[in-house]
């Protein structure tokens, strides 16, 4: 073989190799255009943060205290109805009001000023005092006609206001508070109502209750003739560690000789059910015995009891509408109390409806 045939064979052996780098460099330079113009699935851009944050349904008892007042400072003998507004949150953002803000009630139900302290200087006495009657119901919930019938017997009966110890409605909805509003309508006394079980929405919130019920706040107190009156809060099932420290202010702070509370859960009950406060039972029969309190006014129970403990006459009154709780209670009968005071002399009364 000649040295140009090896020449030509050389050549020949690199051109063919050459070609077939170019040809490779050529496709991967296709191949690099093809994937630009024709990307596949993007790749997810990361959703950004809102720029609210959602505020989460609370699951704590709203506190019946404003932050500006303090649960054990005592209460001053103003010319209107001491109460403590409980502050009330805005709505979850996934919520939808249950009550009509524009709703306005067809009834006149808050505290006046005649039922407030006596001044010093003109205050009766020991021992003497102004005689007055009032009245007492609670657990209407369910049973309007009753309610009804309760209502107009408390205004026949010569009573200066109506104390109603709870459960006003059933769920705490707008209908309910709209058709407890139609009930009311035409009461022309002045009606002073604790919140019951029933009264709160959701987590136990009192929005609706306070805003159509009539009651000056979840808690709340006032002076008549020789009688002051603390209305406390239990709604949430017994009394907190706040509420007892409200009740110790309220009532170390009054000077009147007789004293009676209510509330809506009874701390025992005389008939020996189990139906009564679920916390805070003996902390609150110990803080009336304390306090000298006279007596308790409850109603959770669908029934008339009444007992004595230490000293202090605990009545329920359960029996404005509610379905009645007969298996365990001899009178369970659809009632409400007569209460009247001579001086410091209280005598209480069922009156059946």
């Amino acid at each position: 073989m000649s040295k140009r045939t090896s020449r030509r064979r050389k050549r020949s052996t690199s051109q063919t190799l050459f070609w077939i780098l170019s040809g490779l460099l050529a496709g991967m330079m296709v191949i690099s255009l093809i994937i630009v113009a024709f990307p596949g699935a993007p790749t997810p851009t990361p959703t950004p943060l809102p720029t609210w944050t959602p505020e989460p349904t609370s699951t704590a008892t709203p506190s019946p205290m404003p932050p500006t007042s303090s649960p054990t400072s005592p209460p001053s003998a103003s010319p209107t109805v001491k109460a403590t507004v409980p502050v009330i949150g805005p709505l979850p953002a996934t919520a939808t009001p249950t009550v009509a803000p524009s709703f306005t009630p067809t009834f006149t139900a808050t505290p006046t000023a005649t039922l407030t302290a006596t001044p010093a200087a003109v205050k009766a006495p020991p021992g003497t005092g102004p005689d007055f009657t009032f009245a007492v119901c609670g657990d209407s919930r369910d049973g309007p006609e009753v309610y009804r019938q309760v209502l107009a017997s408390v205004m026949a009966d010569g009573g200066e206001f109506l104390i109603h110890t709870g459960d006003l409605v059933d769920g705490s909805t707008e209908d309910e508070w709209h058709a407890f509003q139609q009930t009311m309508a035409g009461f022309t006394l002045p009606f002073y109502p604790v919140p019951g079980n029933h009264d709160g929405i959701g987590d136990q919130n009192l929005e609706g209750y306070l805003r159509y019920s009539g009651a000056a706040a979840a808690h709340y107190s006032f002076d008549r003739g020789l009688v002051h009156f603390t209305l406390a809060d239990s709604h949430n099932g017994g009394v907190s560690a706040a509420e007892l420290a409200w009740l110790r202010g309220d009532l170390s702070a009054t000077s009147q000789p007789v004293k009676i509370v209510a509330l809506h859960h009874p701390p025992f009950d005389p008939d020996g059910t189990s139906h009564i406060m679920a916390y805070g039972n003996e902390p609150f029969m110990a803080l009336m015995v304390e306090q000298q309190v006279d007596y308790v006014l409850a109603g959770h129970i669908h029934a008339y009891v009444q007992g004595e403990r230490d000293g202090v006459v605990y009545t329920i009154t359960g029996g404005a509408g509610a379905p009645l709780y007969t298996a365990d209670h001899p009178q369970a009968f659809h009632h409400y109390l007569r209460v009247s005071v001579q001086g410091e002399k209280v005598t209480i009364e069922p009156i059946r409806i």
